[in-house]
């Protein structure tokens, strides 16, 4: 019996110890699962998702209002866009869902790779799920260098507005530049006095760029978004989701686009990019992408906090905006105006601190549409934006459609051919796929560059490299040389583009702007349109990828 018992014994104590080594291993082999994903960085993206959380803070102002009537004294040009409703509002800000399965990108009918193999990146970088700690700017250094210190040759009629090209004018040119019909030694004298920082701001746009590298006014204006008193309010027509105007007491003009989801919640991946809330911060992380890329097409814009009822209701005449205020039942203030599919009780904007506060991005608005008037196009490699349907690049071969577009005005000539394949870089960059126009200023023809405007639906999501958004490149093995060199040094580690972006965005007032795991995505997505181009020239030569564009520098 004794023996039995003992023999009993031994074969359940095995019994446990199998067990206990298939449960370890079981553990052993999930964990590895997890952080051996496809995605080059998904492990280290997911695990500092939940690290990162938004801080909030700001402050209020509260001043007289003003009765003007900004949609006829600012032309307004409404977006072409379709989509339908597909989200729900009211997201606790510190909350999100989990994330749902990576899908699988296919381009042409090709199964394409979301990874590349980047063999100048080390594994500190691709393994950091935290901030680096570096000292001195990194982004003084950026624009210290050869690259971002070329003159631009501007000539007096490269500017936009009559005043600044009178204001850069020689004294003969002078003679022949009339600001308007009854122009005068008065209002000559008027532009020379102009103290105003939007004024001046504008006067600095030409047909190469927005704003000079080194216009002091840019932070000025900046200043003013964050700082000065809102004294009116009103609704931006047309769009799938709500913008509003709002008048400065330097009677300044900003595009408001409100919160819609806490910094760390991203695009579910079975989501169409037309069905995509637009984020506020969004904004902000591409103009300053934007301003680092060196492109400078995009306006200043800055986040901030506004009382709900005594910046945005009470400043406001808008009876269509008025009548979609209430009070929520945990007594929050809410609105959601007028616009074509998410303004309604579902899709409602509600403050997300002390039930009155709420934070934004607003937008340096661009010279009235009397004084500009802006031309619009329909981008080239458009999507679909149609659940079934695909776009006419999808379907044709990619190097056949592209010598279509380069044959085509106003492609065929010009820089609006390399001005696009910029756009693919920065779209790339920030993930955007909702890029199905862009306008320029008519005073300048084809031969002008366009404005970065509308990327709300950018940085969505973090693990996902959307590669269809390279299609103008790869399948045209074309880029501008100016930036191909900048991509090159924004992928040292001295010039390390998550470290210039961090840096950039850290002075502003909702900060911080982008989660940790969009800054390492930007620094991936580098590398993959290097080696992207690096293909390229392997296969035709350096001649033949590489566009010339230095004519005005």
């Amino acid at each position: 019996m004794k023996l039995k018992a003992r023999l009993v014994t031994g074969v359940m104590l095995t019994t446990l110890v199998a067990c206990g080594l298939l449960v370890l291993n079981g553990n052993l082999r999930v964990a590895v699962e997890f952080t051996a994903d496809p995605a080059a960085g998904q492990g280290a993206g997911r695990a500092a998702q939940g690290a990162v959380t938004s801080r909030y803070g700001g402050k209020a102002v509260v001043g007289p209002g003003n009765k003007k009537l900004l949609n006829e004294e600012y032309g307004v040009n409404s977006n072409v866009s379709n989509g339908f409703s597909a989200m729900n509002s009211g997201q606790h800000p510190n909350k999100s869902p989990e994330k749902g399965p990576q899908e699988k990108n296919k381009i042409l009918g090709r199964q394409v790779s979301l990874t590349v193999e980047h063999k100048q990146h080390n594994n500190d970088q691709e393994n950091r799920t935290s901030q680096p700690k570096y000292t001195g700017s990194k982004l003084k250094n950026l624009y210290k260098h050869p690259l971002y210190r070329i003159p631009e040759r501007v000539s007096t009629s490269d500017y936009l507005l009559k005043p600044a090209r009178w204001l850069h004018a020689t004294a003969e040119e002078r003679k022949h530049i009339k600001l308007d019909e009854n122009s005068g030694e008065e209002q000559n004298e008027e532009v020379l006095h102009e103290k105003k920082p939007w004024r001046l701001l504008q006067y600095g746009i030409t047909r190469y760029s927005l704003y000079a590298r080194n216009d002091p006014n840019v932070e000025e204006v900046l200043k003013a978004i964050r700082t000065q008193e809102v004294t009116y309010v009103e609704m931006k027509p047309g769009g799938t989701q709500l913008k509003l105007f709002m008048e400065f007491e330097d009677t300044s003009i900003g595009l408001f686009k409100p919160w819609r989801w806490p910094r760390d919640r991203e695009t579910p991946p079975d989501h169409f990019y037309f069905t995509d809330y637009e984020r506020h911060n969004a904004e902000i992380a591409a103009y300053h992408l934007d301003r680092i890329l060196d492109f400078r097409r995009c306006p200043p814009v800055s986040g901030r906090w506004f009382n709900v009822t005594s910046e945005i209701r009470y400043k406001s005449e808008d009876e269509k905006l008025l009548k979609t205020f209430f009070v929520s039942p945990i007594g929050n203030v809410c609105f959601f105006g007028d616009c074509s599919y998410y303004c309604n009780t579902e899709h409602m904007i509600c403050a997300i601190k002390d039930q009155h506060m709420l934070e934004g991005s607003v937008a340096a608005y661009l010279p009235r549409w009397q004084e500009a008037p802006r031309k619009t196009w329909k981008h080239p490699w458009k999507r679909s934006y149609s659940r079934v349907k695909k776009a006419e690049w999808e379907v044709t071969d990619g190097e056949a459609f592209c010598r279509q577009v380069r044959s085509s005005p106003p492609y065929d000539k010009g820089r609006r051919f390399g001005d696009v394949l910029d756009l693919t870089v920065y779209d790339f960059l920030m993930g955007n796929m909702d890029r199905h126009h862009y306008e320029t200023f008519k005073a300048f023809g084809n031969n002008s560059a366009p404005i970065h405007l509308d990327q709300g639906r950018a940085f969505g999501r973090t693990t996902h490299d959307e590669i269809s958004i390279l299609v103008p490149i790869y399948s045209c093995c074309s880029i501008r040389k100016s930036t191909w060199a900048r991509l090159q040094l924004l992928a040292r580690e001295d010039y390390r583009l998550s470290d210039l972006m961090r840096e950039s965005m850290r002075t502003d007032p909702i900060t911080p702007i982008l989660t940790e795991p969009h800054l390492l995505a930007l620094d991936r997505r580098v590398r993959i349109i290097l080696d992207t181009v690096e293909k390229c020239i392997k296969k035709k030569g350096v001649e033949k990828v590489l566009l010339e564009d230095l004519e005005h520098l």
